[in-house]
């Protein structure tokens, strides 16, 4: 029996993608500031949220490289099967 298949992988990725959001999030609430021309400044905040930003890019990278693995490039687009009872 396998511990994690690629749904489970998947499944564990995105629970990872809202933990950090939330994290980016809790950043702008507790120090992070934003100016008027978009800039997010984090002088006094723990965690520069750059960090939270590549995070994010290399998960989502990750997914994407992980689906053209398992269904190839054309499974990108292909309607899944139902699942089996």
């Amino acid at each position: 029996m396998q511990f994690l298949n690629a749904n489970a992988i998947h499944n564990v990725l995105n629970a990872v993608l809202v933990i950090i959001g939330l994290i980016t999030g809790g950043l702008l609430a507790s120090g992070c500031v934003q100016s008027a021309v978009g800039v997010i400044d984090c002088s006094q905040s723990f965690l520069p949220p750059t960090y939270a930003g590549y995070a994010i890019a290399a998960i989502g990278a990750l997914k994407f490289i992980m689906n053209i693995c398992r269904d190839g490039i054309t499974g990108l687009v292909k309607p899944q099967p139902p699942v089996k009872q």
